[in-house]
């Protein structure tokens, strides 16, 4: 195949593609009609800025339908509260690359349910749904309800185990 055209087009952007060939490999086999310039257009519509550093450092949003994957998963985040979505999305854009039935939902009901989360919450992040529901989430909300505290949504998904540990009164 020509990947001299793909490769043109996403140089274009600013995409450091060096960086995507080593990371993301597949991206350069991907249709530059079908696929790449679609999603590209998808991105930018949604507000999404700085695209070169954007797709260098997740190159695998290229790759994600923008009908199946990304337009379910902005409509999500928009319902939870985030918005406008494009600057967080900027600044945190992996949040795209996480399962919305595996991971954003699981993580927002989990959030909603303990009274930490309640949507629509302008101070939701994308980072605040990408941690890790069972390593750092539950375990805490765990923690919170033994204490009777009610953590704040940073302290909870987002804090240093020393900062969330005096948030809620234990020393570290």
């Amino acid at each position: 195949a020509n990947l001299r055209p793909t490769a043109d087009y996403l140089r274009s952007l600013g995409v450091d593609v060096g960086r995507v060939v080593r990371s993301h490999a597949i991206t350069l086999d991907l249709s530059l009609e079908a696929n790449l310039k679609p999603t590209v257009s998808f991105l930018q519509r949604e507000g999404v800025e700085e695209l070169g550093r954007v797709l260098s450092s997740q190159p695998s949003l290229l790759s994600l339908s923008t009908q199946s994957s990304l337009a379910p998963k902005c409509d999500f985040l928009r319902s939870l509260g985030m918005a406008p979505l494009g600057p967080l999305l900027t600044q945190y854009p992996a949040v795209l690359t996480l399962s919305l039935e595996a991971n954003l939902r699981p993580t927002a009901l989990a959030l909603a349910e303990a009274g930490v989360l309640s949507p629509p919450d302008p101070t939701l992040r994308p980072r605040h749904l990408a941690a890790s529901l069972e390593r750092r989430i539950k375990p805490r909300l765990a923690l919170c309800a033994a204490l009777g505290v009610t953590p704040t949504l940073g302290a909870v998904t987002t804090a240093s185990d020393v900062h969330f540990c005096k948030q809620v009164g234990l020393s570290p």
